[in-house]
């Protein structure tokens, strides 16, 4: 597996404090930070305020459903990574839109080693497209760009 560089930020996102702490279980030997939330508003308090690489969010919550909740991330900050996590992929899956600002759906009861697997991954891709981002910024000499 690809070794990560920065120091990531993934928010996780689920009205049920159960699932929370089980993903706080299978994530805690990760080599990223963890901010775990029941409330989209807070989720979405982070993300104004501070970098963070991925979020993971539950579909069905009180307020705002997941999807409506990483439409916002989008917007807000694109660079972010997007999970949703579901125990209905298919009502899910046929939300309009959804491949413009998702980037993985894990299906609930999930595999703890695959949505690690997952996570890194993703994390791995965004710092990639940080890394070729800043290589083509420094290749540029400021004269005729």
């Amino acid at each position: 597996m690809n070794r990560m560089i920065e120091r990531h930020c993934v928010i996780c996102v689920d009205d049920e404090p159960a699932i929370l702490a089980a993903l706080k279980r299978s994530l805690r030997q990760e080599p990223f930070d963890l901010l775990t939330t029941v409330s989209a508003d807070d989720a979405l308090h982070w993300v104004s305020t501070r970098e963070i690489s991925l979020i993971i969010t539950d579909q069905q919550m009180p307020g705002m459903q997941g999807t409506e909740l990483l439409e916002h991330v989008s917007r807000r900050s694109p660079s972010t990574a997007r999970i949703i996590l579901t125990a209905y992929p298919g009502a899910t899956a046929s939300t309009p839109g959804l491949r413009r600002w998702l980037e993985c759906m894990v299906s609930k009861p999930w595999d703890s080693g695959m949505l690690r697997r997952t996570i890194r991954q993703l994390l791995w891709e965004r710092e990639m497209d940080t890394r070729q981002e800043e290589a083509l910024n420094e290749g540029r000499t400021g004269i005729g760009d």
